[in-house]
């Protein structure tokens, strides 16, 4: 078995029929042990990454709906405009903290490890936190073709407010799954 290892090993570093070998390097490395359950972390981790990626995508797109939304609202009820303006800054904090937030490493010697439980809890958490960002873009996207047809929109500000404070909860559950404190 070591000379098959040895010789796979020296074809995918040669280059050589890369792909057949590189399936069969890979088939190779599931067998040692520990190795599986790794490659299993190493995948849930790539998607958690992907996930907050999408997630900022869409709340940018949300942000610059709600900047547009807040440029018309200006020209017919300026007041209204500077509630949505506040929240504006919350919309901007969120996507930032979702952004910049912690993903399911921790080094060897690290105090606090990741389990792979505590990453199956961080998927539920980002799976909710995806239908939350959505329904705030769809909202705000409401909320700006209502602005441009200078409709009242002063009584959907606590609606949105309600929509990122969800998303915020969210995100303290998800904090507390990655610092291995109980959500009890």
């Amino acid at each position: 078995m070591y000379s098959i290892f040895l010789y796979l090993v020296t074809e995918v570093l040669l280059g050589k029929g890369m792909s057949r070998h590189e399936y069969i390097f890979e088939k190779l490395l599931n067998i040692l042990p520990g190795f599986r359950g790794y490659r299993k972390k190493e995948y849930v981790r790539e998607d958690d990454k992907l996930v907050r990626e999408y997630l900022v995508k869409v709340l940018t797109e949300a942000v610059r709906d709600l900047e547009d939304a807040i440029a018309n609202i200006a020209e017919y009820d300026f007041k209204t405009a500077e509630l949505f303006d506040n929240t504006l800054r919350d919309l901007r904090t969120v996507a930032d903290k979702i952004r910049w937030a912690e993903h399911g490493y921790s080094p060897h010697f690290n105090i606090v490890k990741v389990r792979e439980e505590d990453l199956a809890k961080m998927r539920d958490i980002d799976s909710s936190l995806v239908e939350n960002v959505e329904k705030i873009r769809d909202f705000v996207s409401d909320i700006k073709k209502e602005s441009l047809l200078k409709n009242p929109v002063r009584d959907k500000v606590q609606n949105l407010v309600k929509l990122l404070d969800d998303v915020k909860v969210k995100l303290v559950e998800r904090e507390k799954v990655l610092k291995g404190w109980s959500l009890g």
